[in-house]
């Protein structure tokens, strides 16, 4: 790895999450893996406290029927889902506030759009929540 990064070995033994650091000699454990995600966060400055900035860590987990690559395809399909979610929900906006400029009522827009009325409703109040904070 660069030295801006360091590989961080993650595995679970019983009821302890177990961490090893490459070139640092020992490990770290906790019982839970935010628990151990932060021991390492707060522990990196220590261990190189020779750099001006401490390495950040690349977590490499070791999970029985679980590759890196199976960690990495469901990452990538949460950054797609979140991409199409802000999509959908400024389009949703978007049509809504036009379909109102036209007159239509919310339950004839929601039989437009395929939403119940009760949803037009809460997304023409976040359109007017975010023209008044803008």
């Amino acid at each position: 790895m660069a030295d801006d990064s360091v590989d961080v070995r993650v595995t679970k033994n019983g009821t302890l999450w177990l961490a090893a650091v490459d070139g640092v000699a020992g490990g770290m454990s906790a019982r839970s893996l935010k628990e151990l995600h932060a021991d390492v966060a707060e522990g990196l400055p220590f261990l190189f406290g020779d750099r001006a900035e401490p390495p950040a860590p690349v977590f490499h987990y070791t999970l029985p029927g679980l590759t890196g690559e199976d960690l990495s395809a469901f990452a990538e399909l949460q950054r797609r889902a979140a991409a199409i979610a802000e999509n959908y929900s400024r389009t949703a906006r978007a049509r809504v506030e036009h379909l109102s400029s036209l007159g239509l009522s919310d339950a004839d827009i929601g039989e437009l759009l395929g939403l119940t009325k009760q949803r037009i409703q809460q997304i023409r109040t976040s359109n007017a929540e975010a023209r008044q904070s803008a």
